[in-house]
């Protein structure tokens, strides 16, 4: 029999195991995991393992069976973990790729003779139920783990040489990166423990007794690290709907919510978080020359950055002299301006999809009606469509944005040119025949689906019983 090559089999293997839903890929993991216990040969546990963690990631039940010696390495920062993409740069994100080559250099290079020992014994006890003992093995895995890779990393920071060594066995910079984050949590371990059994899996709304629990261990975790106590809010930002509640924190532990106040109880890296969205949003905003805009990405980037400008002014007191002050108005000012020039091409746009030409011999400020001669071009028409989508939807937003009075005045730009253009219409309507009747009748249904987008239903509903009335006098 012809035996096919490995790369192929592998790519058809992780095609099949993408399918799984995640509570199969959770009764998957526990099987291998049963089995690598057991020391069943064969089996590419590492290969699948690290082709399902992103189900994994989605699965919000109890995981069955007894966790694996990574799974008890990965527990305290788990809710850190994330696809191979991070989604924010100001997050303390780990990325899922970085576990297994973290875990194999620790177990070939920096704790060749521990780590076995250590997660022998873990396993021993997981699989006789003793909890005490089991919690004690774990806490000597997590110090273990954590001090090898810090300890690993000043020597580095130090030695070029090192760095290289380093860069090598783990596969690059990103990597390394997250080995870092992984050491920092670990540090704090126990706290980020608690944190996990006490906090919901999906936070709605963080409430005082949240509150109040999320800041007793952030104070337990500062007396053991000052730099890796951050970790245990962050734990509770992953687990939120709305992760800007946070501030609620900052708030609480700082004894009252202003930029100073939050800075001196070490929490200002949540502000930063935030801020960094706001600063980021600002920037990916921008025209850029040639690339023409994504109107709907842009109008849900909008409301993004209005929702957080109101947490901000609603959880913290935020100076306009101060820095996050500054930072928050050079924000909105340049988004401000991104808009109103996005904006200011809207009517040009409308004009485009529906035409309109001169009457008679009257110079440029002569009468005109729409141009019916030729059909309409429905990619202009879906043009303008996104543009009346993108302004009706900013305009909830225009306030938080600084752009009302723009909003207003296109607004009423565009109202202007679609009411003079129906009079228009429906005058074309009733005295046309033949295919100019087919295409003004397909300009009707743009100019009512134009009116539908900007939330005037009622309105779109009488211009299509004006216009079949129209066509009916005309036949």
């Amino acid at each position: 029999m012809e035996t096919k090559p490995a790369t192929p089999l592998i790519e058809r293997l992780n095609e099949v195991l993408s399918r799984l839903t995640p509570g199969a890929a959770a009764k998957l993991a526990a099987g291998l995991e049963r089995e690598k216990m057991r020391g069943t040969p064969g089996l590419p546990y590492d290969l699948i393992l690290s082709t399902i963690r992103p189900l994994l990631g989605k699965w919000e039940g109890v995981r069955p069976g007894l966790p694996s010696a990574v799974r008890h390495f990965c527990l305290p920062f788990e809710d850190l973990l994330v696809d191979d993409v991070r989604p924010s740069a100001h997050m303390r994100h780990i990325r899922r790729s970085s576990i297994l080559p973290v875990w194999n250099w620790l177990e070939s290079e920096l704790l060749p003779d521990a780590l076995p020992d250590i997660t022998r014994r873990l396993e021993e006890k997981a699989a006789g139920a003793n909890g005490i003992a089991q919690n004690g093995s774990l806490t000597i895995l997590h110090a273990s783990c954590s001090n090898a890779i810090l300890s690993a990393f000043e020597e580095s920071r130090k030695d070029r040489a090192l760095r290289r060594k380093m860069e090598s066995q783990l596969g690059g910079d990103a990597v390394i990166e997250d080995a870092v984050e992984m050491a920092r949590a670990l540090a704090i371990a126990p706290y980020l423990l608690a944190a996990r059994d006490a906090l919901p899996k999906r936070i709605v709304d963080l409430d005082e007794s949240m509150v109040a629990i999320v800041a007793e261990l952030y104070e337990e975790a500062r007396s053991t690290s000052l730099d890796s106590a951050i970790y245990v809010p962050f734990v509770a930002v992953a687990r939120m709907h709305e992760p800007c509640q946070i501030l609620r924190l900052a708030r609480k532990l700082a004894g009252f919510g202003n930029e100073d106040a939050v800075n001196r109880s070490g929490l200002a890296e949540l502000g930063e978080i935030f801020l960094g969205e706001l600063e980021e949003i600002a920037e990916k905003a921008q025209p850029r020359r040639g690339v023409p805009a994504d109107l709907d990405d842009l109008l849900s980037k909008v409301a993004r950055f209005a929702e957080l400008s109101q947490c901000f002014i609603g959880e913290i007191d935020i100076r306009r002299c101060s820095d996050w002050g500054h930072r928050i108005l050079a924000a909105r000012a340049r988004l401000s301006t991104a808009l109103t020039e996005e904006m200011a091409k809207f009517e040009l746009e409308l004009a485009r999809a529906l035409p309109l030409h001169q009457i008679g011999s009257y110079g440029k400020n002569g009468p005109r009606r729409p141009d019916v001669s030729v059909a309409p071009n429905f990619d202009r028409a879906e043009k303008v469509l996104a543009c009346l989508r993108f302004l009706h939807g900013v305009c909830g937003a225009s306030e938080s944005v600084g752009i009302q009075a723009h909003c207003k005045t296109v607004g009423q730009q565009i109202e202007t040119y679609l009411s003079s253009y129906e009079d228009g219409l429906i005058e074309e309507l009733r005295r046309i025949k033949g295919s100019q009747l087919a295409n003004a009748q397909a300009y009707l249904e743009i100019v009512i689906s134009c009116r539908e987008t900007l939330g005037n239903v009622a309105l779109a509903a009488t211009l299509r019983r004006r216009g079949q009335v129209a066509v009916a006098q005309a036949s």
